[in-house]
């Protein structure tokens, strides 16, 4: 395990419905003896604040550098050793080069856990000692980028195997893009099936569903979302009353989301439309259910059977401690 003992780091993290990620990454460098100084990537985490990151913050840079500047100004005194940015959508290479002046012998590491088509932060990734994503794409595209998938927090490792569980199913996501459409499918699909089926679809603030209402889910009322990410508690407790997860991918993203490692973590079946699992070593279709979004095969006998265990040293690679030693390693 690499040693971070004694040492200094600033460390930006999403705030919003992913928080907990970034909790488990601060837990463990803190298990590990650092010292962590932890902030929001962004100022806010109201709506109408991420609405001017993505439409102003190149335009606008100024507007991110303030809060860095805050940031700055209660830290000024410590000596960082590393800083660490998680995801990073508000961060320009104005405000980076504002940390880099003040705290110049610290070593700086990226980490993107969402497509650089979201996060849209291309042009600061040379800025970095070292930075890693979970999309094989992305590293394909980007010579600076290292391929590091992401990982299940302990929460997850170990939980009771439930034998009378209340689902068979379970989808837990973000409301974007076709996945309206492709829920409202499975509902339907599973149901012809007997198979129960619990969703629970978040959508980030009234505002954004009042942007994409008419565009992008105009069949969705509001009284079928949720505007209050769930829980990790809640998470973790619909997690033990089901069977199997259903994760739904971006049509482009070819990386694994968080979901996958921590339904194998629980010991639950993972089905998904993302094909790439299968170049994974975690990957065994006695576990995991790849389908064509198109014609979605979802056995039942797959739904019920054991769950096959996987070799302890493929699980460490995907634990918190596993990444924490990538992310590290060599800076």
């Amino acid at each position: 395990m690499i040693n971070l003992k004694g040492k200094n780091i600033l460390m930006f993290s999403p705030y919003g419905a992913t928080k907990h990620y970034g909790e488990a990454i601060k837990n463990e460098l803190l298990n590990r003896g650092a010292n962590v100084y932890s902030y929001d990537e962004r100022p806010s985490q109201r709506a109408l604040a991420k609405i001017i990151i993505r439409c102003f913050k190149k335009r606008i840079p100024q507007i991110f550098v303030q809060y860095i500047d805050a940031v700055i100004k209660k830290n000024r005194n410590v000596e960082f050793d590393y800083i660490l940015i998680c995801r990073g959508e508000a961060f320009t290479e104005l405000a980076i080069n504002h940390l880099k002046r003040t705290f110049n012998k610290a070593k700086f590491i990226l980490y993107l856990w969402d497509v650089l088509e979201t996060t849209n932060i291309r042009e600061i990734i040379h800025c970095f000692d070292k930075a890693m994503s979970f999309d094989p794409n992305d590293v394909a595209t980007n010579e600076k980028l290292e391929f590091r998938p992401t990982f299940f927090i302990p929460e997850y490792a170990n939980l009771a195997v439930n034998t009378l569980p209340k689902y068979d199913i379970i989808f837990i996501g973000t409301l974007h893009s076709n996945r309206h459409k492709l829920v409202k499918y499975f509902q339907v699909f599973f149901s012809a099936k007997n198979m129960t089926f619990f969703v629970y679809l978040y959508v980030p603030g009234i505002l954004f569903y009042i942007k994409n209402l008419i565009r992008k889910f105009p069949y969705i009322g509001v009284l079928k979302v949720r505007f209050k990410p769930i829980s990790l508690h809640d998470s973790i407790a619909m997690t033990v009353e089901s069977k199997a997860i259903l994760d739904l991918s971006y049509k482009n993203q070819k990386g694994l989301t968080m979901r996958a490692y921590e339904a194998l973590a629980a010991r639950r079946k993972y089905i998904t439309n993302n094909q790439e699992i299968k170049k994974y070593d975690l990957y065994d279709e006695n576990n995991i259910c790849v389908i064509d979004i198109n014609a979605p095969i979802v056995p039942q006998e797959f739904i019920n059977s054991p769950f096959v265990d996987i070799e302890e040293h493929v699980m460490y690679k995907y634990s918190i401690q596993g990444f924490v030693d990538d992310l590290f390693l060599g800076v």
